[in-house]
């Protein structure tokens, strides 16, 4: 992204931020690690300045980013309680998103809303819903983003909640440092938040070494249910409604099942479909290593992503069937 683009964003945003009272700040449902601590970090800064933030999703807050410093404090949206409050505020900012249809439930309020809205997000094909768009497709996550804007503002308020919840976004969503816009910028970024009070050690077996007994039992049943195809190089994971129930588990469980299938030697493609408790819709998650664009896939189902990390959404339809579809789409890539 060009750094001047950048720049005129982050001054124009810094403007809105300095001259807002009253901020929402929202991120794209089922949110993963990325989403809360970008959510979270900018909340806190915006604290520092003064602000009167609070941070509204469409979900509740996955278990295992629950110790993140004012997790507690994030509401799940609901039309009584928080459409008048988004359609009054001063500013929006919308944050590991691009695309307003990944509000679910908020969306209309977040359009409808009279508010200056900024988008911080490093995904391709943003769209055209908000006043600034902070984008760089080449950062490793949103919350790396956001670690910038904030500094180029003041870089003494960057205290030490924003840190950990800047650090755990970016921690999650670079892979633990070994996705492939891993670079020496990133890790002086994190040196910097890990100075400014970020726990690594810690929030590592917050996030990955805390698991409810529901999700374990759950993964169980996931390598119970998994298919190679194409010589060992994709290998698919599903979970039905029934799976979820038998664990007493729900959607958020599955976050970051689909990782564990790229360990598989030879694999170069992983796939996870999750059947909703309800069956209203099926959820693909992709992901891929080498030359591999799953991205490209996901466009396919109405979805999109990144090269190696990519997801999207089949609403009313067969389990079976979306495997199906999605192996016949995939068969060109090994044939």
């Amino acid at each position: 992204m060009n750094d001047k683009f950048l720049s005129k964003s982050f001054l124009e945003a810094a403007e809105i931020l300095k001259n807002s009272k009253n901020i929402i700040i929202t991120t794209h449902m089922n949110p993963d690690g990325d989403a809360i601590g970008s959510a979270l970090g900018l909340y806190h800064y915006a604290n520092e300045l003064g602000c009167n933030a609070e941070v509204i999703i469409n979900d509740e807050v996955p278990y295992n980013f629950l110790f993140l410093p004012d997790a507690s404090k994030i509401r799940q949206y609901n039309d009584v309680d928080h459409q008048k409050q988004i359609k009054a505020a001063d500013a929006l900012f919308v944050v590991d998103l691009n695309d307003t249809t990944r509000l679910k439930d908020m969306e209309q309020a977040i359009l409808e809303s009279n508010a200056k809205k900024i988008v911080i997000d490093h995904h391709i094909d943003p769209k055209d819903f908000a006043d600034v768009y902070i984008v760089d497709t080449e950062a490793s996550s949103a919350g790396e983003l956001i670690y910038k804007f904030l500094v180029s503002i003041d870089i003494n308020l960057l205290n030490k909640k924003a840190s950990e919840s800047l650090y755990t976004a970016i921690m999650t969503d670079s892979g633990n440092f070994r996705f492939p816009r891993t670079d020496s910028e990133l890790h002086r970024i994190v040196a910097d938040l890990i100075d400014k009070g970020a726990d690594p050690v810690a929030i590592y077996n917050d996030v990955y070494a805390k698991v409810p007994f529901r999700k374990m039992r759950l993964l169980g049943i996931a390598y119970s249910n998994m298919n190679l195809y194409f010589n060992g190089k994709l290998l698919v994971m599903y979970l039905t409604s029934d799976n979820l129930q038998e664990a007493d588990a729900n959607d958020n469980d599955v976050e970051d099942f689909v990782e564990t299938l790229l360990k598989v030697d030879g694999v170069q493609i992983g796939i996870l479909l999750t059947e909703a408790i309800d069956k209203s819709v099926i959820r693909i998650s992709f992901r891929s290593k080498g030359d591999y664009s799953v991205r490209d896939i996901a466009l396919k189902f109405g979805g999109g992503g990144h090269f190696h990390a990519a997801g999207a959404r089949v609403y009313n339809s067969d389990i079976q069937q979306v495997q199906h579809s999605v192996l016949e789409e995939i068969s060109a890539y090994f044939n």
